[in-house]
């Protein structure tokens, strides 16, 4: 199959590329920046968009469909801030139909859901977004069923947990984790730690993505469906910590100060439709760590 990926370049993107190549397709590979240090061969061809209905119907061409990554992320409070996330989706989907492309895939959240009194969330728990950004991926994930609905083209929507792996450029907290114990390092756990929140590794997202857009043995994608994708349990951070020690080997003690409350919130979804339907159950984070010590060192 032929695959365009938006958001290409990006921390997701790259592992999407790896899957989508080892699964045999062909990838238009998106971005909004320079493609000058990117190399395309038979397999991966880039392109360079800004994301107009214009550009994109060109981009787009050829395609069996469309895997949707590229956003606006964020914690800001103000929703001008991701309208661009809304404006982005609604020009894919008119190029989509100018294009002829059948299928999306979009990168949803799990910040699509806010109530604590219903987790595990189910993807039929009502949507409230959790922040400004949840507020705009439900607005997307409208904006594509109501074109699927139109147009007849399909969908799979994944409301994507905390995503970690080696390759994310933020200095989020796993990877402060995970780089200061293979250094030996000494792990810090500020606040009470009670709070359980769900991750998923970039790998197993990467193999979920690629089997909405292209099947496998377990699912047929020409189909509309909507998944939660995170590991099968949440966790505190005091718990990541010892996981992440214990499988780097580190010996030094955690620094853990329970003086302070948490300003986390809890979330975890209920993955069982996932692994129903698609055959895909992500590994755990023992699993995932244990998979990361192999290729850190």
């Amino acid at each position: 199959m032929r695959i365009a990926v938006t958001g290409a370049s990006g921390f997701i993107g790259t592992e999407l590329l790896a899957q989508l190549r080892e699964s045999g397709n062909t990838v238009t590979a998106l971005t909004r920046g320079s493609t000058e240090d990117t190399v395309s061969d038979a397999q991966v061809h880039w392109k360079t968009t800004d994301y107009t209905r214009e550009s994109l119907t060109e981009a787009l061409a050829g395609s069996d469909a469309v895997v949707h990554l590229a956003g606006v992320r964020g914690t800001t409070p103000d929703p001008a801030d991701y309208v661009i996330n809304e404006t982005m989706t609604e020009n894919i989907l008119e190029a989509m139909t100018s294009a002829g492309v059948k299928r999306i895939v979009f990168a949803s959240t799990i910040s699509v859901y806010d109530d604590e009194n219903l987790i595990p969330w189910t993807e039929d728990t009502p949507l409230k977004g959790r922040t400004a950004y949840g507020d705009s991926k439900i607005k997307c994930e409208q904006l594509i069923r109501k074109h699927a609905d139109e147009s007849g083209m399909t969908y799979g929507i994944v409301r994507i947990a905390q995503v970690l792996g080696l390759g994310e450029k933020r200095r989020a907290m796993m990877n402060v984790f995970i780089d200061t114990a293979a250094a030996g390092g000494q792990l810090r756990v500020i606040g009470r730690s009670v709070v359980k929140r769900q991750y998923l590794y970039v790998k197993d997202l990467a193999k979920i993505l690629t089997a909405l857009a292209c099947g496998n043995d377990s699912f047929s994608a020409d189909q509309n469906i909507t998944v939660n994708a995170g590991m099968p349990q949440a966790y505190t951070n005091l718990e990541i910590a010892g996981i992440v020690n214990r499988v780097f080997g580190n010996d030094t003690p955690i620094n853990y100060d329970d003086s302070k409350e948490e300003t986390i919130r809890p979330s975890w979804m209920d993955i069982n439709r996932l692994k129903k339907t698609l055959g895909i159950e992500p590994k755990d984070m023992e699993e995932a760590m244990t998979e990361i010590v192999r290729s850190f060192f």
